[in-house]
């Protein structure tokens, strides 16, 4: 996620507890769900069954009364880069001056 900054992270964080039922929380843009979810360390031991270049997705549709989303002012949640060629093809793109 090349394009998040500090305060996009701060915010999840701060969004975070637990104990008063925000186990998951999901960035998102305009609605759309984007990265880095945070999770709650009781769904690690689901995560680690997962096999394959899935995600964890699925455990947030399994959990909805853990989920909550927080609505990002950067488009940066929505780009999600997992590889070096990824990150490089991105890099290579021509870029748009606004």
């Amino acid at each position: 996620m090349p394009l998040l900054g500090t305060a996009e992270i701060e915010r999840l964080i701060a969004a975070f507890n637990p104990t008063e039922g925000r186990a998951i929380i999901v960035p998102t843009r305009r609605g759309k769900r984007g990265n880095p979810v945070l999770w709650s360390r009781r769904f690690f031991p689901e995560m680690q069954e997962i096999a394959g270049d899935v995600g964890a997705r699925h455990l947030i549709g399994a959990y909805p009364e853990a989920v909550t989303e927080i609505e990002m002012d950067s488009e940066g949640v929505m780009l999600d880069i997992d590889t070096p060629e990824a990150l490089a093809a991105y890099l290579s793109q021509p870029k748009i001056e606004a």
